[in-house]
C-alpha cells in the first residue's frame, strides 16, 4: 500500500507544525437510519502513541509523513490519496482509496 499526499496538504500540515494523519470511523445511531462514514484529521504525536497503544491503529509511514488507519474492516486500495480542499478559510482533507 502506497500513499500519497497532495503539496496543498503538506503546506497545510506544516503550517499546522503537524505531520500524522489520522482516519476515523464515525458512527451515528439516534435516528432510524444508522450512518457510518469517514473522515480524516492532523494528530498530535502523544495523541497518535495513544491511538496506536490504546485503540490499535496501524502506523502507515508516508515519507516524512505518517498516517493512522483504524482497527475497523475498512477496504483499502493499492493508493490512498490524501489532498486538502478550501472554501473561504474551511480547510477539508479528503481521502481516495478507502471504503466502508
Amino acid at each position: 500500500m502506497t500513499v500519497s499526499i497532495s503539496p496543498e496538504l503538506a503546506a497545510y500540515m506544516a503550517s499546522r507544525h503537524r505531520r500524522i494523519l489520522s482516519v476515523e470511523v464515525a458512527s451515528a445511531d439516534h435516528s432510524d437510519i444508522e450512518v457510518t462514514e469517514l473522515y480524516v484529521r492532523l494528530v498530535h504525536d502523544d495523541f497518535a502513541d495513544y491511538l496506536v497503544d490504546r485503540k490499535h491503529y496501524r502506523r502507515v509511514p508516508a515519507g516524512e509523513y505518517e498516517v493512522l488507519l483504524p482497527n475497523y474492516r475498512l477496504h483499502y486500495d493499492e493508493e490512498l490519496r490524501f489532498g486538502l480542499k478550501s472554501f473561504w478559510f474551511f480547510h477539508h482533507i479528503t481521502l481516495d482509496g478507502v471504503r466502508l
